[in-house]
């Protein structure tokens, strides 16, 4: 058992395999390296943010890309990991306790925390979130983790404990993505009318479409410098860099990245690259659809795809080719796996016609309103017409897209971009839609690999853990349901301004400590 609020690394990641902690990339620096040079932090200002599409607020449980700057923003964690090793930091709760195995644990909660309502935080509402968070309606990738707590009660003055069914490899995942609600407000939430929070900032208003407008929680438990932060829906990447460029946003979220890659050069701005590296750009098969329903015409498709070329022209070199899910964060990863696939159209050429595809016509479907995978998609059918394939890129608006996506109807091939190859590789086969083993996009359905996912989750033997992550990059290589094209990363383009900016190792800007030069004008 541990009361120790720092969680080890072998423990976080039940000793599935000795991975290496990710460093930051080259011009990627931590909050602390961000603030030196600059003197001592001003209090003061509104930090201006641009990001493409509007929040989500029905889905702010689940990793959702436009949410990412008011999650951990207005809302706290209860935990939250150290980027370097993965030790669980103290967040609304100060430390825990493990017990049976790693099935039990217990939650002391941080005292004098209040919602921006002015009520103070405990752990009804603690055990609230759970439950919400285990409803149908409630979007999450860590559900299965939340619906296999078989009993959850406060057990004291600000203690939670929760009992799981059976140990779960991937707790701490949870606990850093599952932002706590208020239980008073949580209607008015998903319509969007009131967000209430216990986080550093509160929102004063919210116009869908157009943006949100916070201020400082004065009863924050932190020290923070900010006056507020104004966040701005820019759908245009270049507008969005005219926007940084001209002096009317000091930070833009996730800019196409040829724009961002612009930035890197002007010493006016920094291109900040997120250290998860939990930005996967592939392209899956709908296995119900003919002939994806064979996996040596799957196989030959990942042959037939050039990875640089979607690296280098479409993404900016921001990241890796990879056939894999994983980061290098990840102990799942395996450097000589994750090379398996690369551009042979030959090689691809052959299977296809020895499969008796040749000729065969696929849509690759796309989200229209994406610029970089539209652009995937281009090189996707390019390649694919190289190797023999009838193949046409087809654009879906948003809506249509992720409808057909989420409920298995995308008519082929489709590109999209995925996360949750950085930390426990439970969270990926359990959890994210491309690998969920239970369900997911491309319908592909087997027992053995429901079996591989649940001994990632579920074993306490590190033996059978590191053998399973093994089987599963194997079982991954050879269905090829999806192809993994390039593990890239969020950016936050800034200008020479912001100091101490920070995020969550789910990519959620963290403003606890973050400054603007000269503070208040």
């Amino acid at each position: 058992m541990s009361r120790n609020p720092d969680l080890s690394r072998r423990t976080l990641l039940a000793t599935i395999g000795a991975g290496g902690v990710a460093a930051l990339l080259p011009g990627c620096r931590s909050a602390v390296e961000q603030a030196d040079g600059a003197g001592a932090p001003t209090p003061g200002g509104v930090l201006r943010i641009a990001q493409a599409a509007d929040i989500s607020p029905k889905t702010l449980l689940s990793q959702n890309n436009p949410n990412m700057a008011v999650c951990r923003t207005v809302f706290n964690t209860l935990f939250e990991y150290d980027h370097r090793t993965l030790a669980a930091k103290p967040g609304l709760a100060e430390s825990f306790q493990l017990a049976d195995n790693g099935a039990t644990v217990t939650l002391k909660l941080r005292h004098g925390v209040t919602f921006h309502s002015g009520r103070p935080f405990g752990a009804k509402d603690v055990l609230f979130t759970l439950e919400h968070l285990r409803k149908d309606t409630t979007s999450s990738q860590l559900k299965h983790v939340a619906r296999a707590v078989a009993d959850a009660s406060a057990t004291g003055d600000g203690e939670v404990r929760l009992r799981f069914d059976h140990p779960v490899s991937n707790l701490f995942d949870l606990f850093e993505i599952m932002l706590i609600l208020d239980s008073e407000s949580i209607g008015d939430l998903e319509k969007g009318s009131k967000l209430i929070g216990t986080g550093p900032y509160k929102v004063d208003s919210y116009t869908p479409g157009s943006g949100l407008k916070l201020s400082r929680n004065e009863k924050y438990f932190k020290r923070t410098y900010l006056d507020g932060v104004d966040i701005s829906i820019v759908t245009q990447s270049s507008s969005m860099l005219s926007s940084l460029k001209s002096g009317q946003t000091h930070l833009a979220l996730d800019m196409a990245p040829l724009d961002a890659a612009s930035v890197r050069t002007d010493p006016a701005y920094e291109l900040v690259v997120a250290d998860p590296h939990d930005s996967t750009f592939y392209v899956a098969s709908n296995v119900k659809v003919a002939p994806l329903d064979r996996k040596e015409v799957r196989q030959a498709i990942a042959w037939a795809i050039d990875r640089e070329r979607v690296l280098k022209q479409v993404l900016g070199g921001i990241g890796s080719t990879s056939s894999l899910p994983w980061s290098p964060s990840s102990p799942a990863y395996d450097k000589a796996a994750a090379g398996r696939y690369h551009y042979d159209p030959a090689r691809a050429k052959q299977l296809i016609a020895q499969s008796g595809a040749a000729g065969a016509h696929l849509d690759v479907v796309y989200n229209a309103g994406l610029a970089t995978n539209a652009a995937i998609a281009e090189i996707v059918q390019y390649n694919l017409k190289e190797a023999g394939l009838d193949a046409a890129a087809v654009p879906l608006q948003a809506a249509d897209f992720q409808g057909k996506l989420t409920s298995g109807a995308l008519p082929g091939l489709f590109v999209n971009g995925h996360g949750f190859g950085h930390l426990n590789p439970a969270t990926l086969v359990k959890g994210a839609f491309p690998f969920n083993a239970d369900r997911n996009a491309s319908n592909f359905d087997s027992a053995e690999y429901r079996q591989l996912a649940d001994t990632l989750w579920k074993s306490t033997d590190d033996g059978a853990r590191r053998a399973a992550a093994a089987k599963v990059n194997a079982f991954l290589l050879d269905e090829q349901f999806v192809s993994d094209l390039v593990v890239s990363a969020h950016t936050y383009a800034i200008t020479r301004k912001v100091r101490g900016l920070a995020w969550s190792m789910f990519d959620y800007l963290n403003l606890d400590e973050t400054y603007l030069v000269g503070g208040r004008p």
